[in-house]
C-alpha cells in the first residue's frame, strides 16, 4: 500500500512515514525493490518541502540507500512520470525539483526503447519554463535518446509529437540546442572548445563526460531526422544542415548535404536573424573584451567557413550587415583577429 501524501502532514508525522519507508526498503529484497520505489520514492523526495532538518535528513538517508541498491542494477525502473509531474507542480520548492530531476535523469536510463521515445518530446514541451540548468539536463536526455532511438528512423506518432514544439519557445530553445550538438567535435584541452562553440556551449552540450565518436554519430543523425519531421521554418533549420554538410563524420555529411539541399530553395538568404547567426559562425564573438571568456564563442572551421563565403555572396542582408561584413573580410585576409581589438 502507497504511503499517503506528506502535504497535510506535520513534520513529526513525516518524520515517522519516513522510518516506516526506509525500514521497508531495507526488509524489500531486489526483486521487489522496482515496485516498492515506484510508490515511495515520489512522497519521499515530495517531503523535502518540510523546513525541518530532521526530515530531510531521513530523506537523504533513504535516497542514499536507493542510490547504493540501484547504482549497479541498471533493470531497476525509476517513477519517472510521477516525478515529472511533481517537478511541474507549482508549489514544488526548488529542493524538491532539484532532486527530482536528479531522479528524472536516471530514470531515463532504465527506460525502455518505446517508452523513452514518447517521454522526451513530452518532457520538451515544457523546457521554456524550466531554469536554465535544468533547461540544459533536460535538452541532454532528449538528445541522447534521439540519438539511441532515431538514428536510423522516427516513426509517425513520435514525430507527430516533435510537431507540437512548432512555433514556440520550447522549439527555439531545442533547435539551439541541436546546433550546438551538430557544431560539436571531439578536441583537446588546449583547443578550449571546438571551432563555431563557446567553452560554455560546450559544456551544455556534453555535461560532465565529453561525448565519443560513436555516440557523437547516433546523436547527430538522430537529430538530423527528427529535425526533418519537425519541419520548422527553414531559416531556422538551414545552419544546422549546412554545419552538418561539413561534419568529420560521413553519414552526418552524407544527411546534412541532402536536407540542405531540400531546404536551399525554401531558405530566406536575407532574413536577418539567419544571417546575423551565420556571422557568428563565422566570424566568432566580436569584441571579445565585453563577453566573458567562458562565452566567447571561436570561428567556426575553415570547412564551414568556406561554405558560408559561398551563402554571403548571394544573400543582400548579409552585403549590408554592418560591422560583421568587414569583420568575416578582414578574418580571410588575416585570420581570426577581431577588427575591434
Amino acid at each position: 500500500m502507497a504511503e499517503s501524501s506528506s502535504t497535510s502532514k506535520s513534520d513529526g508525522e513525516i518524520e515517522e512515514m519516513l522510518d516506516r519507508i526506509l525500514t521497508r526498503l531495507a526488509l524489500c529484497d531486489d526483486s521487489n525493490l522496482q515496485s516498492l520505489l515506484l510508490k515511495v520514492l515520489p512522497v519521499t523526495i515530495s517531503s523535502l518541502s518540510s523546513q525541518a532538518a530532521s526530515v530531510r535528513n531521513k530523506v537523504l538517508e533513504i535516497l542514499s540507500h536507493v542510490n547504493k541498491r540501484v547504482k549497479h542494477q541498471p533493470h531497476i525502473g525509476l517513477p519517472l512520470l510521477e516525478l515529472w509531474n511533481i517537478y511541474l507542480e507549482a508549489n514544488s520548492t526548488s529542493m524538491v525539483r532539484n532532486f527530482c530531476i536528479v531522479y528524472i535523469e536516471m530514470a531515463f536510463d532504465r527506460l525502455g526503447p518505446k517508452e523513452k521515445v514518447h517521454m522526451a518530446p513530452m518532457v520538451l514541451a515544457n523546457i521554456s519554463k524550466l531554469p536554465s540548468q535544468h533547461q540544459d539536463i533536460i535538452l541532454r536526455i532528449v538528445t541522447k535518446v534521439i540519438g539511441e532511438c532515431h538514428s536510423h528512423e522516427i516513426d509517425d506518432e513520435v514525430a507527430a509529437k516533435y510537431r507540437m514544439l512548432n512555433t514556440s519557445q520550447n522549439q527555439l530553445l531545442f533547435l539551439d540546442f541541436c546546433l550546438h550538438t551538430i557544431l560539436y567535435q571531439p578536441y583537446s584541452e588546449s583547443d578550449g572548445c571546438p571551432p563555431g562553440l563557446s567553452i560554455a556551449q560546450t559544456k551544455r552540450v556534453t555535461g560532465k563526460n565529453p561525448l565519443n565518436s560513436d555516440e557523437l554519430l547516433l546523436r547527430k543523425l538522430g537529430i538530423l531526422n527528427v529535425l526533418e519531421v519537425m519541419e520548422p521554418a527553414s531559416e531556422l533549420v538551414y545552419p544546422i544542415y549546412m554545419i552538418a554538410s561539413v561534419d568529420r563524420h560521413d553519414p552526418v555529411v552524407k544527411r546534412g548535404e541532402e536536407l540542405l539541399k531540400k531546404k536551399a530553395s525554401a531558405a530566406d538568404l536575407d532574413d536577418r536573424c539567419l544571417i546575423n547567426k551565420l556571422f557568428l559562425l563565422f566570424n566568432g564573438s566580436t569584441g571579445a573584451e565585453n563577453t566573458a571568456s567562458e562565452s566567447r564563442v571561436k570561428p567556426g572551421s575553415i570547412a564551414l567557413k568556406g561554405k558560408l563565403m559561398s551563402l554571403f555572396c548571394r544573400s543582400i542582408m548579409a552585403a549590408n550587415s554592418f560591422p560583421s561584413t568587414l569583420q568575416c573580410i578582414f578574418g580571410c585576409i588575416y585570420g581570426s583577429v577581431s577588427i575591434f581589438d
